[in-house]
């Protein structure tokens, strides 16, 4: 099935620039961002969404790179590695916690009276 000569194929949902709707070209110059509120219905992001997103991105990128590092130095070397810093982080967590209740930081109001 070949179409008339002369004619484009596109798919179903694709304009060709010449032939945009009118809605599509008043989408065109909106801005991208604007100062008015989306609605009332949408408060945004908490704060521990946004920590959770970055940590997601932190780890993920982490693991990505895992095959790279044992591609690099084979299955000894890696596991050394992988231990050393499963070692490191556990100690940062542990001076982190051990800070957090030197200083009263762990959430818990003293009553000093």
């Amino acid at each position: 099935m070949q179409a008339p000569r002369g004619s484009i194929l596109a798919e179903p949902g694709w304009y060709i620039s010449a032939q945009q709707p009118e809605e599509t070209a008043a989408e065109e110059w909106s801005p991208l961002l604007s100062n008015e509120l989306h609605g009332q219905g949408s408060p945004g992001v908490s704060f521990g969404f946004s920590v959770f997103n970055l940590m997601n991105a932190i780890m993920g990128s982490g693991i990505l790179g895992l095959a790279y590092v044992m591609a690099n130095t084979g299955i000894l070397g890696f596991s050394f590695l992988l231990l050393l810093v499963a070692f490191l982080a556990s100690y940062s967590v542990h001076l982190l916690l051990s800070m957090c209740i030197q200083t009263g930081g762990g959430g818990r109001h003293h009553n000093n009276s």
